[in-house]
């Protein structure tokens, strides 16, 4: 990335206490310094393309330096933002008081300099932060060997290398969980969600080396073990189809966040990953009366919140969670209201989104414009999702283009149909260790049929033919979690019988009460 398209995305992200900030830091050379001339173009333009910011810039400073300008720029932003966050993050505020004690060492004030040194290490206790406790300790007893280890006991100094050890050891831990965390979700995240006993299996290694790990453990009173553990439980547990097990273990979760709220990254994303946990499970058992308590807790982070990106992300879970009880029981004139209710808070701001978010919101999007019969925008919008490389080879994209082709079907565009299966077929068969859903077969296997029975009577025979098929695909705990994604087979239902598909799912809720 150019460093003037990072500078515009820094000031685009910035919140309005953040330019009144630093427009206060650099009042006075306002109309003087080229860089804010770059920043003015930058704000008076919404997203400006790098180019117009430059071509723009020459026109006030024909024989100034755009590059060096922007550079200085960015720095100046830098050093705003991260002024600004002091004494708003505990991160901050202690890797500044490290800088302090080494400055103060430098001009012999020790005393004061070990007295700053001694609060870091108290607050990297409290909070938990290995990684500062250790450099603050390791500084410590640097600065006392070359003292020659003035006013310290040999007992303090055992305490002091116990610290160091300990916090190691701790850190070690935490490392090797972390991995375990990090290779599960790597392999839901590209396996995409379990299918058969067999992939099932293959994830034992990983259950195992955990559930060692955490017996070897001293889990008790470190709250970063204690989080990746149940982490990765929740994680597994809800890919293997065990909801109620899974909601269970984030509930668990959801109190060891509220009950150690110091111990919250800034912004809190793993307690966002957390209510999305929960708020997943419960759309998976359908108890939709239970996911305003964790929808006020969301909106609470995101207004306390001062990271756009986090913002917008954490806005766009928000909005998916308060669509899914109207989407699942198929009421999609409530589904359009609530995408209105979100136009400039989100729709306006997808540029911020993650790609899988962004790829979410658009297939969610294109179902709801499906349910409302706006077949020809539910094109184009499920067409922006399939562009995006970033998700190209993820198990998300079969959906979406599953989706896509219902939305041709609609249309009545066969063709396109069958070029399309005839990819995602030739997709399966080259990718021998990715096994498809049973409701992908079945919905690609429809959808070649072009000419269905006519008469009612021929309709609802052709149907109780298909529906025992079908309607199995509930039954099977590995198809259900494409299923809940959206249900695929309430639509097959909808157009072999031609009855409204908002009656059907509503029809499909009352009758399984989870999936």
């Amino acid at each position: 990335m150019r460093k003037i398209d990072s500078v515009i995305s820094l000031i685009c992200s910035l919140s309005k206490a953040e330019k009144k900030h630093f427009c206060q830091q650099v009042m006075k050379e306002h109309n003087k310094k080229d860089y804010l001339i770059i920043y003015d173009i930058i704000v008076k333009n919404k997203f400006p393309d790098g180019d117009q910011v430059k071509d723009e810039f020459h026109i006030y400073r024909p024989n100034a330096s755009f590059e060096i300008s922007v550079q200085y720029l960015y720095e100046k932003l830098l050093d705003s933002l991260i002024l600004l966050r002091r004494h708003k993050d505990i991160y901050y505020d202690l890797f500044s008081s490290l800088c302090k004690a080494r400055m103060l060492y430098e001009r012999s004030l020790f005393e004061e300099c070990f007295d700053v040194l001694s609060d870091v290490i108290k607050q990297a206790e409290y909070y938990e932060i290995n990684e500062i406790l250790i450099i603050a300790v390791k500084i410590e007893l640097e600065y006392l060997l070359h003292l020659n280890f003035l006013g310290i006991t040999e007992r303090e100094l055992f305490h002091r290398h116990f610290i160091q050890n300990e916090s190691l050891k701790k850190i070690r831990k935490i490392v090797e969980q972390s991995s375990l965390h990090n290779l599960l979700k790597y392999r839901l995240m590209h396996w995409g969600a379990i299918r058969t006993a067999k992939q099932k299996q293959d994830l034992n290694d990983l259950v195992v080396s955990e559930l060692y790990l955490t017996a070897s453990s001293d889990l008790e009173g470190n709250f970063e073990l204690i989080r990746n553990h149940k982490l990765f439980q929740a994680n597994y547990l809800m890919e293997t189809g065990d909801y109620k097990a899974a909601l269970n273990t984030y509930k668990e979760l959801n109190l060891l966040f509220e009950q150690n709220q110091r111990f919250w990254s800034t912004p809190p994303v793993y307690y966002l990953a957390v209510l999305e946990g929960v708020l997943s499970n419960l759309r998976s058992i359908r108890a939709y009366n239970d996911m305003p308590y964790f929808l006020d807790k969301l909106e609470k982070i995101i207004k306390e919140s001062s990271a756009l990106e986090f913002k917008i992300n954490a806005t766009c879970l928000l909005f998916q969670y308060k669509l899914f009880p109207y989407l699942d029981k198929g009421n999609f004139v409530e589904c359009k209201r609530i995408m209105e209710d979100y136009q400039s808070s989100l729709f306006e701001k997808m540029v911020w989104l993650t790609p899988i978010r962004k790829s979410e919101l658009l297939l969610y999007s294109t179902l709801v414009h499906i349910g409302n019969q706006e077949y020809k925008l539910a094109k184009k919008i499920i067409g922006n999702s399939v562009v995006d490389h970033n998700i190209k080879y993820l198990p998300l994209m079969r959906t979406i283009r599953l989706v896509r082709l219902i939305a041709y079907y609609e249309l009545e565009e066969f063709e396109l149909i069958q070029y399309e299966v005839n990819s995602i077929l030739r997709g399966l068969i080259s990718s021998r260790s990715i096994q498809a859903f049973k409701t992908e077969r079945v919905i690609l296997r429809f959808l070649n049929k072009r000419n269905l029975p006519i008469l009612r009577r021929d309709r609802e025979k052709f149907w109780d033919k298909l529906r025992i098929e079908v309607y199995e695909l509930y039954n099977d705990k590995y198809e259900r979690q494409l299923l809940r994604l959206f249900d695929f087979v309430a639509w097959i239902e909808s157009k072999v019988l031609k009855s409204d598909l908002s009656i059907v799912l509503e029809r499909h809720v009352k009758d399984r009460i989870s999936f």
